[in-house]
């Protein structure tokens, strides 16, 4: 064994168990996502999955979840008869590793599904020359006299100063470190992700917020107020920071508002979705809407929609509705429509049906870091086909 497979070996070993450090981690994401997969990194999965190890639950959900959505990607160009369904399915960390990409209507796994070589050449060849690189962390943000800062490609440091407020960006993200005296006067900004870009924020309370793409959040510069209060479109997570003096209310298009009683949630509010989505991960939230309060518990999600009554549904796929923050397309249950609104956000393109839309339904997980022929070669595999045009327009073929 050469000296560099051996390498690959020792690190994937260490991932199972649980002992690969932070530079390691990274070197071993970037080796399982190259887009021609290693024959090696191949063997090692497949050698795992027959001895049936169990991964360490050390690992953090976001390693895990870029590895979840990789893998099926390398094993899917596997030509020798793969192991039986069911003892895949048996295997603890199967879940993390081989559960699926996109295949539905005939119910298969894309790793069980030998990779046809025409039908990946000729979905390269029509699309390779318009293919649609995929999204990235960048923002805008408005300051409170009306000025923009397109926060795409500035590194680590200081912005501005508005109100005594230090405004900087440390590591990706909008930080606001609020001054010692708070003004009487308050100013506000906003942070608006334009399609294809997503980008977090640190309020000057030290709460926390992710923001997906073709979303915005209105924020004041300083919390000098009894209550917090925030506005936002489109999709964002959030982790409040503890003011048992000032309750947090998150105002959702105007519609509908969401009192935080705990800490971890996630808005989606598109205006092109069925309703208004607020799901509880930690804590609690009060859901108010016309005369309506409801409070959540964890693992439950409030569904808006109009005013209409509040549907609440329990038990929730949490990791479907976090997905996006942690890189990853899950397609679990879901609609060729709902696919397709979120390649248009991610990928900022626009999708039009060329006839009806076929009834279709996903099953699976893909990376969000790939571009966008890849996925639609692999949607490709659950019949359904597309032409990818100049413009950023992509068409459904019946």
């Amino acid at each position: 064994m050469s000296d560099n497979k051996f390498h690959k070996e020792v690190l994937f070993n260490r991932l199972l168990e649980g002992n690969l450090t932070e530079h390691e981690i990274v070197a071993l994401v970037q080796w399982l996502g190259t887009h021609e997969p290693d024959e090696e990194a191949r063997r090692l999965i497949l050698q795992q999955l027959q001895r049936g190890d169990t991964v360490s639950s050390d690992i953090s959900p976001e390693i895990m979840a870029r590895l979840e959505a990789r893998l099926p990607l390398i094993l899917a160009t596997e030509t020798k008869q793969p192991a039986p369904l069911v003892s895949l399915l048996s295997r603890k960390w199967v879940r993390y590793a081989a559960a699926v990409v996109i295949l539905a209507g005939l119910g298969l796994f894309y790793l069980l599904q030998p990779k046809t070589a025409s039908n990946a050449q000729q979905v390269a060849e029509q699309n390779v020359v318009n293919d649609v690189a995929p999204g990235k962390n960048g923002a805008i943000l408005t300051l409170m006299d009306g000025s923009t800062v397109v926060l795409d490609s500035l590194g680590n440091g200081w912005l501005t100063t508005q109100s005594g407020t230090k405004v900087q960006l440390v590591n990706g993200q909008l930080v606001y470190e609020a001054g010692a005296a708070p003004p009487v006067a308050v100013g506000y900004n906003t942070m608006t992700t334009p399609k294809g870009r997503q980008f977090q924020l640190v309020l000057p309370d030290g709460s926390k917020v992710w923001l997906n793409a073709a979303s915005s959040i209105r924020y004041p510069i300083v919390f000098n107020r009894a209550e917090r209060r925030v506005e936002i479109t489109g999709e964002a997570y959030f982790e409040v920071a503890h003011h048992a003096s000032k309750p947090f209310r998150v105002q959702v298009n105007n519609e509908t508002e969401i009192e935080v009683l705990g800490t971890h949630f996630n808005i989606n509010a598109y205006d092109n979705e069925e309703s208004i989505n607020t799901t509880l991960l930690e804590g609690a939230v009060r859901i108010k809407n016309n005369k309506q309060r409801i409070v959540l518990t964890p693992g439950q999600q409030a569904q808006v929609s109009g005013r209409q009554a509040i549907k609440v549904v329990d038990d929730v796929d949490v990791d479907k509705v976090m997905a996006w923050k942690n890189g990853v397309f899950n397609f679990n249950d879901a609609s060729l429509q709902e696919v397709m609104r979120q390649l248009e956000r991610w990928y900022d393109i626009e999708v039009v049906y060329e006839k009806d839309v076929p009834p279709l339904e996903f099953y699976g997980k893909m990376g969000k870091d790939l571009s966008l022929t890849a996925v639609l070669s692999g949607l490709e595999k659950s019949n359904v086909h597309f032409r990818l045009e100049e413009g950023r327009r992509l068409v459904v073929l019946p």
